[in-house]
């Protein structure tokens, strides 16, 4: 059954390859090579060319020729009662080179744009048709299309031909660009070839012998090598067809001098490797002369060559030891012992300094202490401690400067000991104290070296004893003038000192406090009443607890005279906030009686209990609250409704729409029940009363509810309302769904057999906007039915 099958696949294939073939014919096609030559004293544009390479087209003679050769293809082909035409042109090139300064232009000067006339020849070559071409540009790469369109034939006639006439090849913006372009690469191009010829005069005065001036050269040379990749660049090279013609030999020459210079980058790199020895020798050798200076700048020389050449570094370190400079020194043999890589001789020399300076700074501390500098001494001491612990590999001796340290420090104990004595006996208490407290401290910092603060306490106290003296006689100064307040913190200052130091205090110490404390207290007294009469309550009431804590401080809680001076300040208080109270309670009242009056019976209420907590939050005051208990009893009923509106309204502005709706219908439950409408208040219905929200998902809400409910009038037009309002398609849709279905769910329970199609356009009444609606109510009715 398969060769069948096959076979008349096969016999298919055929008839439709031939009726393909039959719907597209070849009438005439022809493809030749056309060559026109372009004179410069003819044509303007090739002249203003011709001028830029100079020529000379003022006579025939200085001319430029360019023969121009082209492909040009041209074919009719028959498709039923069409004949398709084509005409092209391709790879139009000048024939010849055209040479300036050795390098062909004949790229540049290649026409780019061609006018011609397209003819179609009928029998006996009558002209059919013609086609214009004007300024078509010709492209580089590919075929030119200078026809290609259809005609109309319903004739038999199979000898239609083509021919392309009257064709001009000219110049556009392109050429005198591509030409500018490269006369621009030209002259680079000859640039660079002096340019190369400087890089080789530079070279050569790069020397690896010239010590001096060796890091100059090394960055020259890299300047040199860095210039010389950027000399001839990859434009330059593929636009000036470097690698078939470079007259200059520009390509060989910089590959010859790249090679040059890697061979001079190799002897500095050789040179600079011995430099540091270079260096370090002739430095040694200076130095070993006695030219210190010169042996020094030889020395750096070579680390400024080789930063980790340890001999030179040791040798520096030496010069610094023999000048004196310890610091510098130390650091630079601290560096070569713990860091650098280091040759056996060099590491022993170098621990061999190590030990002279530390044996330097020992005996420089020793002489500072018997010369009494006792920190300079202790400085010098501490750096050879630091010094000698901070190389691993050398073996201290602490004994050498230990014993320094705690001479050092005792001297330094005593003398501020003696510094303030010396500030105590000339009656300077303030840097008698200071130096006192720094010699005890110093003590206790260093226990290790001093045996005990022992000296420096005992001065402190000595001092603290005669400061309290001089309170106590400034206080007792202060007293004899009433100047109470002055001589109460004299006397306190005296009193702490005493305490802190055990010092013996004076016998009528106390008595003089509460002699200078009972007047200060008593003024404390005349300023607590002066602010509760200004009704500065708050003020006053810190201050009569002030006066209390001072009382109790100074044992004066007994004296009669300030007890009944502090109950008339309290009096004071209490007789202010009972004012304030009773004007608080007023306003409440006042206030309430006016919302009462408005109607604004949720506002009256919570005025009236701001009343009722004045009066009882002041309860000693005997405020009565009755008028406002009275009155809150009386519109308890209308507040409590205006209130279930406030918290309806605020639902909704917190989107819980449901509860919104719940609230709102036991409102007008409570406003029925409790007869609100006798306080001249209206509770308005639920759907007018969502009407007038903003809140559309609240309307939703109350329609979802109307129709469950059985307000299908209600629901529906709150539906309608939120199509109007443009509510989001999403929950629009949602909406009608439900409201089709509780409306049906009703319908189907009251009567199963109602024509629910009638139904459902009743209440849609035909709008495309309740679509939603009706095919949900009449899916509902039929699920249920």
């Amino acid at each position: 059954m398969k060769a069948p099958l096959l076979s008349l696949l096969l016999v298919l294939l055929l008839l439709w390859g031939g009726r393909a073939g039959a719907q597209s014919k070849v009438l005439y096609e022809q493809t030749r090579l056309e060559s026109v030559s372009i004179s410069s004293f003819t044509d303007t544009d090739l002249g203003n060319l011709a001028r830029e390479l100079g020529y000379d087209n003022h006579n025939r003679s200085g001319k430029l020729v360019l023969p121009v050769e082209f492909e040009q293809r041209e074919k009719i082909t028959r498709e039923g009662t069409q004949l398709v035409l084509y005409a092209a042109v391709q790879n139009v090139r000048v024939r010849e080179q055209v040479l300036y300064r050795d390098f062909d232009f004949a790229d540049v000067l290649t026409p780019s744009s061609l006018k011609a006339k397209v003819q179609l020849l009928g029998r006996e070559d009558k002209v059919l048709q013609t086609f214009e071409i004007t300024g078509k540009a010709l492209r580089e790469d590919g075929a030119t299309v200078l026809v290609q369109t259809s005609v109309q034939d319903t004739s038999a006639f199979q000898g239609y031909k083509l021919r392309v006439v009257e064709k001009k090849l000219s110049f556009s913006g392109e050429n005198y660009s591509a030409l500018r372009n490269r006369l621009a690469l030209l002259k680079q191009y000859q640039e660079a070839d002096i340019r190369l010829a400087q890089f080789t005069r530079d070279l050569q005065t790069i020397n690896p012998n010239d010590l001096e001036y060796l890091p100059a050269h090394k960055d020259r040379l890299q300047k040199l090598e860095r210039e010389l990749d950027h000399l001839v660049d990859s434009r330059m090279e593929r636009e000036l067809g470097l690698n078939r013609r470079d007259p200059l030999q520009l390509r060989r020459r910089v590959k010859e001098l790249g090679h040059a210079m890697k061979e001079r980058h190799v002897a500095l790199d050789q040179m600079w490797v011995r430099l540091p020895e270079i260096y370090y020798n002739r430095g040694l050798e200076l130095a070993l002369n006695g030219n210190s200076r010169a042996g020094r700048d030889f020395f750096e020389r070579a680390l400024q060559a080789n930063p980790a050449f340890a001999p030179a570094h040791l040798q520096l370190a030496r010069l610094d030891y023999r000048a004196g400079y310890l610091k510098e020194a130390s650091q630079r043999i601290r560096e070569l012992l713990n860091r650098l890589q280091v040759d056996p001789e060099t590491y022993r020399f170098g621990q061999e300094l190590a030990l002279d300076i530390q044996n330097e700074y020992v005996r420089n501390g020793e002489r500072l202490n018997n010369q009494g500098k006792y920190q300079q001494a202790l400085e010098q001491f501490e750096e050879a401690r630091d010094f000698c612990r901070g190389i691993s590999s050398l073996r201290c001796r602490p004994e050498l400067w230990e014993e320094g340290i705690v001479f050092a420090k005792n001297g330094l104990y005593d003398n501020l000991l003696q510094s303030g004595k010396q500030a105590l006996n000339q009656k300077n208490l303030v840097q008698a104290e200071k130096l006192a407290k720094e010699a005890q401290q110093y003590a206790r910092n260093n226990k290790t070296a001093i045996d005990s603060d022992a000296a420096a306490s005992a001065l402190l106290r000595d001092v603290q004893q005669q400061m309290y003296l001089g309170h106590m006689t400034k206080g007792r100064q202060a007293l004899q003038t009433k100047q109470y307040a002055v001589a109460l913190e004299a006397f306190e200052k005296g009193k702490t000192l005493a305490s802190d130091y055990s010092l013996t205090p004076q016998p009528d110490a106390d008595k003089l406090i509460r002699q200078a404390a009972r007047p200060v207290i008593m003024e404390k007294i005349t300023q607590g009443q002066l602010q509760a009469s200004a009704n500065k309550l708050p003020q006053a009431r810190t201050i009569a607890s002030e006066v209390t804590n001072l009382q109790i401080r100074y044992g004066l809680v007994n004296d009669k005279e300030l007890d009944g001076k502090f109950r008339a300040l309290s009096q004071g208080i209490f007789s202010q906030e009972c004012a304030n109270a009773q004007a608080t309670y007023d306003q409440h009242l006042q206030r309430a009686m006016q919302y009462s009056q408005e109607r604004k019976f949720a506002l009256a209420a919570a005025e009236l209990d701001k009343a009722v907590a004045a009066a009882q939050q002041n309860g000693g005051c005997a405020i009565s609250s009755a008028t406002a208990q009275t009155e809150l009893d009386r519109i308890d009923a209308p507040a409590f409704y205006q209130e279930q509106l406030q918290k309806a309204s605020q639902l909704i502005s917190q989107n819980k729409v449901a509860e919104a709706v719940t609230v709102y219908q036991e409102a007008g439950r409570q406003f029925e029940t409790d007869r609100v409408g006798a306080f001249g208040l209206v509770h308005e219905a639920l759907l007018p009363y969502a009407q007038r929200q903003e809140n559309k998902a609240f309307m939703a809400e109350v329609a979802r509810f109307s129709s469950a409910n059985g307000d299908a009038a209600g629901a529906i037009e709150l539906v309608k309302k939120l199509v109007a309002l443009k509510y989001t398609k999403y929950n629009l849709n949602q909406l009608q769904e439900q409201v089709g279905q509780h409306l049906a769910t009703r319908d189907a329970q009251a009567n199963p057999k109602a024509d629910y199609k009638q139904l459902a356009n009743t209440y849609t009444n035909g709008s495309k906007d309740l679509k939603k609606l009706n095919k949900a109510y009449q899916k509902q009715f039929k699920k249920l039915t």
